[in-house]
C-alpha cells in the first residue's frame, strides 16, 4: 500500500488548498495531521472533501485504513497507525506543544516490504515532524520538506530540513506533482 503522511501548522490549511485542489484519485492513502483546534476540524475536513475526487473523513478510533482515501486526524487527538493498517487515537500529553502531532504518527509506522511510505512536511511554527522524518527516512521512506520560502511560518519544513534526512525540497505545486507520481 502506498501511504502518505502528512504535517502541517500555522498556514497549512491554505498549503494544502494548492496541493488538493482538483487533485485526482490516487491508488494510496494520504494522512493529513494538520494543527487545528477542535472547533476548525470540521470545516477543515468539508474544505479538503470539496476540492477533491478523492474520498476524505475524520479518523475514528479503530478505523481500517482503506485506499484510495484522505484521512484527517481530529484535533485534540494524537494519531497513531497500527501495523500500517489501523488508526488509533490517543490523549497523551501534548508533543512539541501540539496535539496531534505528526511525528507520533510518523513514527507509528512500521517497515513493511509491501508498503512504499512518503513523509512530508509544510508550513508551521516549531520542530514537529523533524524527529518523524528521521525515522521515516531510516525506514527507507521517501522524505519531503516545503521550500522555506514559499512557507508562511518556516520553522517546521526548516527544522526537516536540518535533520539531512529530507529528499526532496519542493514548492506547493511540486509536493503536488510528487503525491501524485508516487
Amino acid at each position: 500500500m502506498k501511504i502518505i503522511i502528512i504535517g502541517s501548522s500555522t498556514g497549512g490549511p491554505f498549503i494544502l488548498e494548492s496541493v488538493f485542489s482538483d487533485f485526482p484519485v490516487i491508488n494510496a492513502v494520504i494522512i493529513i495531521v494538520q494543527h487545528l483546534p477542535p472547533t476548525f476540524t470540521k470545516a477543515f475536513y468539508k474544505h479538503i472533501f470539496s476540492l477533491t475526487k478523492m474520498p476524505v473523513s475524520i479518523v475514528s478510533e479503530g478505523e481500517k485504513i482503506k485506499k484510495p482515501h484522505i484521512y484527517i486526524a481530529p484535533a485534540g487527538k494524537h494519531l497513531l497507525i497500527a501495523n500500517n493498517r489501523t488508526f488509533s487515537l490517543s490523549d497523551k500529553e501534548k508533543l512539541h506543544g501540539v496535539r496531534p502531532a505528526v511525528d507520533l504518527t510518523m513514527m507509528s509506522m512500521l517497515k513493511r516490504t509491501e508498503d512504499s511510505i512518503m513523509g512530508i512536511v509544510l508550513t508551521g511554527m516549531g520542530r514537529d515532524g523533524a524527529d518523524g522524518i528521521n525515522y521515516l527516512h531510516n525506514l527507507g521512506a521517501t522524505t519531503i520538506a516545503q521550500e522555506p520560502a514559499t512557507a508562511p511560518i518556516k520553522s517546521m519544513p526548516q527544522s526537516a530540513i536540518e535533520t539531512g534526512l529530507i529528499d526532496l525540497i519542493l514548492t506547493p505545486d511540486k509536493i503536488r506533482d510528487a503525491i501524485i507520481s508516487f
